[in-house]
């Protein structure tokens, strides 16, 4: 059953990777949304912290923080042209072991095509 799952997920994955063209934002100068875990270890978490705010408050703001409760990973919704130009955005210590993953967001009628095979 958690195979046919996994199936059905990567089937309409596929169909809305295609849907919307094989264009990609870099490309078409169009920016894009990214999901940002940026690992760090509790002797680097003063120093990312602070590099954070060396940034600005506007970028500061985008982020949360696990420290607190002992998992010392910055998480981030981030927008950018590509991974490569989000990874460079970020402090140096964080860049290495960032996870970064383009997401998106589906409207209902999109949600509603996907059920209807028509994207």
């Amino acid at each position: 059953m958690k195979s046919l799952k996994v199936i059905s997920s990567v089937f309409l994955l596929s169909l809305c990777l295609v849907s919307f063209g094989q264009s990609t934002p870099a490309a078409s100068g169009k920016m894009s949304v990214y999901f940002v875990q940026a690992p760090h270890t509790p002797e680097q978490c003063l120093g990312t912290l602070t590099d954070l705010k060396t940034k600005g408050d506007q970028y500061l703001s985008k982020f949360e923080f696990g420290c607190m409760s002992g998992d010392h990973t910055a998480y981030a919704f981030l927008e950018g042209k590509s991974e490569a130009d989000v990874r460079a955005a970020l402090p140096k210590d964080l860049q290495a072991n960032a996870k970064i993953q383009k997401v998106d967001k589906f409207t209902p009628d999109q949600i509603e095509k996907l059920h209807k095979g028509k994207m």
